[in-house]
Order: C-alpha cells, then structure tokens, then sequence
C-alpha cells in the first residue's frame, strides 16, 4: 500500500460509511465512489481470451442519505477475464476498506459487462472494531479501460492501470455490533 494513501486513510480518522457505534442494527444506506490505481499481470488462458490477476487501490468517498461525507481507503484483489472477441468481460473479487487502524470492512464482489466496465453486485461480509457484525449489499459499476491496454499484450506482461472508477449507487447496510 502506498505510504501517503495508508496515512490518509488512518489519520483522516473518519467512519466509513458514516456509521457510529451509536446505530445498533439500524438499517441505513449511503452512495459511494471510488477512483481507483491497479497493477498486475495478464494471461492468455485461451486463443481470444486474456485473464488479469491483480489489484486496485484508492479513497473511497461517501455520502450518507443526510448528506455527510467521508472516506476511507480500500484495497481489492481482482480477476478480470477479458473476451478479444466479442469485448465481454467477467471480474470478481474482494475488498479491505481501512477505516483506521482498529477498524476494517471487508467485501466481495462480482460484475459482467462489455467495453469500459461491467455491472453487478457487491456484498459487505463482516469487519472489525466498529465493523465486527456490519452486513450489507449493493449493485456495482466499475468502469476501467483495461481491455485496450491488454489487447496486443505478451502473456505475463504486467499492466499498470492508472484510472478506474467503482460506485455503489445505493449501498444498504447494517451494523450488529460494537467494538
């Protein structure tokens, strides 16, 4: 992790989510964005089919249904398979959002679309500190231009994504527990 995106992410101190120990398991919901940097490899896994094996990483920024906003960092491994032919693709994969040092959110998540992104689902799978018993879900949009960056790529070669953009147009949570 980048030292400068680790120390925003711990000292901005600020809850992910905009959620406090205070809202027991009241439902809540909130929109996120999330520009995002990634790096890895490519393979050719089949004569039209080209399969990255990396990571992004970037602030996620959120804003709450009262208007508060706030941010944390997260880190996603990913796997995208990338279709030449007809330009489909298939990513999956999880996220670690770094609230602070104490408090975590994980997640994981799935999306199929065509050029510029894909479309689906992300799902909250649990925490710690503040985060222990948070669940949730919500639709995803990821767009990324990595299907031209890998089309005449050498297998194995290492791709370094510089933009890239996931939201959550409406993320519905709740959290059980307290630290």
């Amino acid at each position: 992790m980048r030292p400068l995106l680790r120390w925003l992410a711990v000292i901005s101190g600020v809850m992910l989510l905009g959620m406090s120990a205070s809202m027991g398991a009241e439902q809540n919901s909130l929109t996120a964005m999330m520009p995002w940097e990634g790096e890895g490899r490519v393979f050719r896994i089949a004569p039209q089919k080209m399969r990255f094996i990396g990571a992004f990483e970037g602030v996620m920024y959120v804003e709450t249904a009262d208007g508060k906003l706030d941010e944390a960092f997260a880190e996603c491994p990913i796997t995208l398979e990338l279709d030449l032919e007809t330009k489909a693709r298939i990513a999956s994969g999880h996220c670690m959002i770094t609230v602070s040092s104490e408090d975590t959110v994980f997640s994981e998540w799935t999306c199929t679309g065509g050029p510029g992104g894909c479309k689906g689902d992300f799902k909250l799978t649990g925490g710690t500190g503040e985060f222990v018993e948070i669940s949730g879900s919500s639709k995803l949009v990821m767009r990324t231009p990595l299907r031209a960056l890998v089309t005449d790529m050498q297998d194995g070669a290492t791709v370094h994504v510089a933009s890239g953009l996931a939201v959550l147009p409406k993320l519905v949570y709740t959290v059980k527990g307290t630290k």
